[in-house]
């Protein structure tokens, strides 16, 4: 898995879906991610999709970044990660996904998913962030620790753009310094043995 991972991050480029359900904040990760990518002059294309149902529906966002090459669609069905705010997310759009890629699930609130051949982190998002102050950030908690997952596997994504991006899309100054306090807590998840991979 190892080399695997070394192989991928010589590639300099990341295939991402994340999806939920309106009002879980989908659509705030993807904006932070491609403004955060455009800000490292990352190559990016960003690609929402709902239902028509305001709150409640079905919502999901593809995102490929790259460091050097052009990217031509922002659709595949070998994506590299997968990030799940909820059961029917990820049961709609774990076959996405190639052999042996990342899901970081919400485990607050997905309970009955299949890991089938991905590299799993179990992230209790909803509780870390009503911890934080605001349970309506679970978002972040999962934005930041994709970030980091990026970083460590992918190509060169700091934890500073992903700041700048969150704040490019929350106009008000409070919200904004709330939200790089929630990346951070994210970000600092992965990787320091508090979030393991699961079989």
């Amino acid at each position: 898995m190892k080399k695997k991972a070394q192989s991928e991050k010589e590639t300099g480029k990341v295939r991402i879906v994340i999806g939920g359900s309106g009002g879980q904040g989908i659509l705030t990760i993807g904006k932070a991610l491609a403004a955060a990518a455009i800000k490292q002059k990352l190559e990016v294309s960003c690609l929402p999709s709902y239902g028509a149902e305001m709150r409640g529906g079905y919502v999901y966002c593809t995102i490929v970044m790259s460091e050097s090459r052009e990217i031509y669609s922002p659709i595949s069905a070998e994506l590299d990660i997968g990030l799940f705010m909820n059961d029917s997310s990820y049961k709609m759009l774990a076959s996405y996904l190639k052999k042996n890629a990342y899901v970081l699930l919400n485990s607050s609130l997905v309970k009955n998913c299949q890991k089938k051949n991905f590299r799993t982190f179990e992230i209790e998002a909803t509780e870390i962030a009503e911890q934080l102050g605001n349970i309506k950030n679970a978002n972040l908690i999962l934005a930041g620790a994709l970030g980091n997952l990026i970083s460590r596997n992918f190509l060169k994504f700091n934890i500073s753009s992903l700041y700048s991006g969150v704040t490019e899309i929350m106009s008000d100054k409070k919200m904004s310094e709330q939200g790089r306090r929630i990346i951070k807590a994210g970000w600092e998840l992965i990787g320091n043995g508090r979030c393991q991979e699961k079989d």
